[in-house]
């Protein structure tokens, strides 16, 4: 039950999360303010419950490892860029990214088998790819950093 409930409450997180992005786009309701804690409430949301999947076995310690190193550093590199007059989004890489994190967070919180679906596993295909998104958005975020801020 607790698992269940668990999977409930992350998801409902995650769903008003993206309503409030999708009608604030809808509405023109945008804000710098938004563009920079939106991303930020995602990254806490996911971290703070893939850190409550450690100790219970159901998620590896070095795969969360790498995304709050991840989350740090791209939230990092957007602090310097509003020093410096700039906002830097999230990119459709870091929307798959944080699609597929949830999707496998939920997944892997639910854990058994319903329906004949052992959601352990899909939970751990569905972090793979999350991680794969990860890295990449990464590479991306600092690659436009870097051509931002050092190239000519």
């Amino acid at each position: 039950m607790g698992s269940f409930l668990a999977a409930l409450f992350f998801g409902m997180a995650f769903v008003t999360d993206f309503l409030d992005g999708y009608f604030a786009r809808r509405y023109s309701a945008v804000t710098v303010m938004g563009k920079l804690l939106d991303p930020l409430a995602d990254k806490i949301l996911v971290i703070v419950t893939m850190i409550m999947l450690i100790p219970i076995g159901r998620i590896p310690a070095w795969v969360v490892m790498l995304i709050v190193v991840r989350e740090l550093a791209v939230t990092g590199l957007r602090s310097i860029a509003v020093t410096e007059g700039v906002v830097i989004q999230a990119s459709s890489l870091g929307k798959y990214k944080t699609v597929f994190q949830c999707s496998a967070t939920i997944a892997l919180c639910l854990h058994y088998e319903y329906l004949g679906v052992d959601l352990h596993a899909v939970g751990m295909v569905l972090l793979w790819i999350a991680l794969g998104f990860t890295v990449w958005s990464g590479w991306s975020y600092f690659r436009d950093f870097y051509r931002e801020f050092f190239s000519s």
